[in-house]
């Protein structure tokens, strides 16, 4: 059989790490599927935020990167005008956002009675999410309801969650909704550092972009009632500076117990370093279709203390812990649970965890749905 073609468009892509999972997810779709499926990628040629190209790419001409072709378009042609010019006997258009004015909307409106199209919201359609600009995609969303600018597309959903919030959204969409969860790899093993007998604070990292979405401010709020001694440490690309100033004014009101410390961006290879010297990640987010960002928590070892607003389940090991968003005493409680941890449990934590990462990344079922997916809208799957 030969290989399905598919191009995908995505606002950014590697070597670009400030978008987050999404880049994460494509890089590992392409890898996984490398045997099956050859993925062209149309994205921008520079990382987010960013006002220069990276640097040593070829501006609007293909090239190759891991299993993938990437086209890294130039500011102007990104968008509608890039995919016209790449689509080449593809078997499906695949959108990796629905609000992107330039890597969703207008490819869609363009391309929609051509093409096969597959979109993957990406959280967009969360509550969280969309509770964001609200009055601005609540009257994109009725427009296209009006239109019927969606009614034929196919739907990836990278979880039962995401599934439901495509339903809520687009209640006709259910046959077209095809649930795949992100592939992760669990890569070269991270050296786990050595623990004292006794830790003089709990250290927590949060690592992520600093917006609203991830609920920094909600994490420091938590740590206003905290009497144990805690250091935070904070890394993440500033998208909302306005957002940020809210933190900075609610940190400089946290007590002498516990301090602070923003350490700027990390290199994608830096991130389960930088989890694994430290006890706890923290992330009480608004919402996540996946969380890539917590696969790399545990493939450090470290343990994860997270919102009802993901996919991820609790663990009966304490690897991953759930709380719900709305219960600030049950955040405190796990906090002050993870500071009282002797050296022993911190150990069997981090085994924990990393089994939990391990079983996981090696799970067969999620490389087959995914497969399955695109296998089912190019109708190449044997029924």
């Amino acid at each position: 059989m030969n290989k399905i073609r598919v191009l995908c468009v995505t606002d950014y892509y590697l070597p670009g790490n400030k978008a987050g999972g999404p880049i994460r997810t494509i890089a590992n779709m392409s890898d996984i599927l490398a045997g099956e499926v050859e993925f062209g990628i149309v994205t921008r040629d520079r990382d987010l935020g960013d006002d220069a190209p990276f640097h040593g790419i070829r501006v609007n001409e293909w090239q190759e990167v891991g299993s993938a072709q990437v086209f890294y378009a130039s500011p102007e042609s990104f968008g509608a005008s890039a995919v016209e010019r790449t689509f080449d006997n593809h078997d499906m258009l695949y959108l990796n956002s629905f609000f992107s004015y330039r890597g969703s909307i207008c490819p869609n409106f363009k391309f929609r009675n051509r093409v096969k199209i597959l979109i993957a919201p990406r959280g967009e359609f969360s509550q969280g999410a969309l509770a964001l600009k609200s009055l601005k995609k609540r009257a994109f969303l009725k427009l296209a309801k009006l239109t019927g600018l969606y009614r034929d597309v196919h739907w990836h959903a990278s979880s039962a969650m995401e599934a439901e919030d495509i339903a809520r959204i687009f209640p006709g969409a259910k046959e077209k909704t095809h649930l795949a969860i992100d592939p992760v790899i669990v890569g070269e093993a991270v050296p786990v550092p050595s623990l004292p007998e006794i830790s003089a604070e709990l250290k927590i990292v949060f690592i992520s972009r600093i917006s609203p979405m991830k609920n920094l401010d909600g994490l420091i709020d938590l740590l206003t009632e905290i009497d144990e001694p805690v250091l935070l440490t904070i890394f993440g690309p500033i998208e909302d500076n306005e957002y940020w100033h809210l933190c900075q004014r609610k940190i400089a009101n946290l007590p002498n117990n516990v301090q602070t410390i923003y350490s700027g961006t990390l290199r994608p290879d830096d991130v389960s370093l930088k989890f694994a010297e430290h006890d706890l990640f923290a992330f009480p987010t608004h919402g996540e279709n996946f969380g890539h960002v917590i696969f790399e928590s545990l493939r450090a070892g470290t343990p994860v203390l997270l919102s009802d607003q993901t996919p991820w389940v609790a663990d009966a090991t304490g690897a991953v812990t759930v709380a719900p968003l709305n219960s600030p005493d049950i955040w405190r409680a796990e906090i002050r649970k993870a500071a009282h941890r002797t050296s022993k449990e911190s150990q069997n934590i981090r085994m924990s965890s990393l089994a939990y990462a391990r079983s996981h990344a090696e799970n067969d079922e999620t490389r087959f749905d995914n497969l399955r997916m695109f296998l089912s809208i190019a109708e190449r799957l044997d029924t």
